[in-house]
């Protein structure tokens, strides 16, 4: 029986704590501002007021009549009583001070509160730091008059309530499915005004801060707009692009695929994509990519260039201004050549299969061949070779038989072609 009613007690007293909490009313806007700070402070909860008119504070329990009030400054153990009202749930301090602690207590429980006065205060101005690594982070301070919000713990130990701060700017992102720069909003929020690091923006922006969480939260935020902060850290997004080659004859021949490599020659298209901040272009084409003195220079910002020799290549791009500079690079790589010539085609009987005598070629950079028939007679050249002869001459058929090609051509690597054969004409 005994230890019934001890497990009787004890249920009691788990519900009695357990329903155990506090709330507020109160202030400008009706309701305080409620910290949740943490288990080691000793106190249940913090109270941020705007003005104390009509300020309750409530502790509701199943047996409000048991509780007591006190109110101390810095120290629980300075506190002293104060007056409360009892209802059927709860027990209420109406005459509450701001910047200071209370305590409710049962016998030998106790719990604990700090109510603080909100401040309000203004900001005064924003500063730029020009030291540090300015091409990849900005520094900033922002002034302002505010005080500090203080709250003891019940140890007695002085504490700052951190009052959050909301910095707004734009900046510039590259967007890959567009190929073009779109603008930006970023946002950091921070309580230490004093030291502000964003990442350096890449267009001229004006930075605005705005806050603190309390006074959001009474609906009396104030912001403060910057001057102009000219941007200075710059950023490529460089492309490099080929044009397609169809010619079903060429080998190795450029695909859409993006990969700089095919058969000569291997024209690209290079694209800076800068941002707003670079006033220099500075592209680098080394033809020998191991021997770094020697290159091509290009001061555009987009150049095409045409790659006719076999091997490997480096283009460099350099993007700067006067303070900060990016780069980046291709390494394009041009096949080696080759020359084939077939011994037969079919212009008519089979449509759309073999209609056309025609070279297989790789890195072919000059070129030029003769059809000729028995007696000499030229009946076709032409000087590229991803074209070729349909069987005809003056626009009409001509006869099946034996028919002879001359060749000249020249390879991305140096190589000279000189083909000469009989061509079968087949029906």
């Amino acid at each position: 029986m005994q230890r019934f009613i001890c497990f009787l007690l004890m249920g009691l007293f788990t519900v009695n704590v357990c329903m155990a909490q506090f709330s507020a009313v109160g202030g400008s806007n009706g309701i305080p501002f409620v910290y949740q700070p943490s288990t080691n402070t000793g106190l249940d909860k913090v109270f941020v007021f705007n003005g104390l008119d009509n300020a309750k504070i409530s502790y509701a329990v199943s047996n409000p009549s048991d509780w007591t009030w006190y109110r101390y400054a810095e120290n629980p153990e300075t506190a002293v009583v104060v007056a409360s009202e009892t209802t059927s749930s709860e027990t209420v301090l109406s005459n509450v001070e701001a910047n200071c602690g209370y305590m409710v207590v049962s016998g030998e429980s106790k719990h604990y509160i700090y109510v603080v006065g909100y401040t309000p205060f203004n900001y005064t101005e924003i500063r730029f730091k020009t030291d540090g690594d300015v091409c990849n982070s900005l520094n900033l301070i922002v002034l302002t008059d505010e005080q500090t919000l203080d709250y003891y713990t019940t140890k007695g130990l002085k504490t700052k309530l951190s009052r959050q701060h909301t910095l707004s700017w734009n900046t510039l992102e590259w967007s890959a499915t567009d190929k073009a720069y779109k603008t930006i909003p970023q946002t950091s929020t921070t309580g230490n005004l004093a030291y502000w690091s964003v990442n350096a923006p890449l267009t001229d922006t004006y930075f605005t801060v705005s806050g603190d969480q309390f006074a959001q939260f009474f609906g009396t935020a104030t912001s403060f707009k910057s001057g102009l902060y000219q941007a200075v850290a710059v950023k490529t997004n460089a492309q490099a692009e080929m044009q397609e080659r169809k010619a079903l004859n060429e080998l190795d021949r450029v695909s859409a695929t993006g990969d700089l490599r095919g058969s000569a020659p291997l024209d690209i298209q290079f694209k800076s994509n800068p941002s707003d901040a670079v006033q220099l272009n500075e592209w680098l084409i080394y033809e020998t990519p191991e021997v770094s003195e020697k290159f091509k220079k290009r001061i555009d910002a987009d150049i095409s260039y045409s790659f006719e020799q076999a091997g490997s290549f480096l283009v460099k791009l350099l993007v700067s201004n006067s303070t900060c500079k990016d780069s980046a690079s291709f390494s394009p790589q041009v096949s080696i050549s080759s020359l084939k010539c077939p011994n037969f085609f079919t212009p008519r009987s089979t449509p759309g299969e073999n209609d056309e005598f025609r070279v297989a070629f790789q890195s072919i950079v000059s070129f030029k061949g003769t059809i000729v028939n028995r007696w000499g007679n030229v009946l076709f050249e032409w000087s590229d070779p991803a074209l070729g002869w349909n069987g005809t001459y003056k626009g009409k058929a001509v006869s099946p038989g034996v028919y002879f090609y001359l060749i000249e051509a020249k390879g991305s690597d140096g190589i000279v072609y000189k083909r000469k054969g009989d061509i079968n004409l087949l029906e």
